[in-house]
């Protein structure tokens, strides 16, 4: 059998799997994403913790979001996108300083610049991968600095 990628279930609420530093800034980070009956799901970029992250991700309703998750998650960005269940998009968030730009397939879709960002909050962290109630599958995910 073919090898499988990986596979992120999480039944309530959002979960996130991550890997990297506190030393890591600006970079970006570029995931194939597989959702199946999600709610959302993405990449994620400077993530210090469950609720301390930015996000790219596919949302129910065709939607791409831009999230930064600080305790509670604001929407930065958002713009209409079609796809369905089953269909795998490259995403790429890409992270430097305040400016966030979100790629769909090779596509920008989100740009924005952060300054309300809580002070020193989201300025380093990890890269990962992030879904809200249900299953998604991804079978790479690269980071590169910028």
């Amino acid at each position: 059998t073919a090898a499988q990628g990986m596979r992120l279930i999480q039944n309530e609420g959002t979960g996130l799997i991550a890997q990297g530093t506190r030393e890591w800034r600006d970079y970006r980070v570029t995931a194939d994403v597989t959702p199946h009956m999600v709610e959302a799901a993405g990449v994620a970029a400077r993530v210090q913790g469950m609720r301390r992250y930015y996000a790219l991700q596919l949302r129910r309703g065709n939607r791409v979001q831009l999230v930064r998750m600080v305790d509670t998650p604001a929407v930065l960005a958002e713009a209409q996108l079609d796809w369905e269940f089953g269909d795998t998009h490259v995403l790429v968030l890409e992270v430097q300083g305040t400016h966030i730009q979100g790629f769909v397939d090779g596509r920008l879709m989100l740009d924005v610049n952060d300054t309300a960002a809580p002070d020193g909050a989201l300025a380093d962290g990890a890269a990962g991968l992030v879904v809200t109630q249900g299953r998604t599958e991804t079978g790479s995910v690269r980071v590169a600095r910028l």
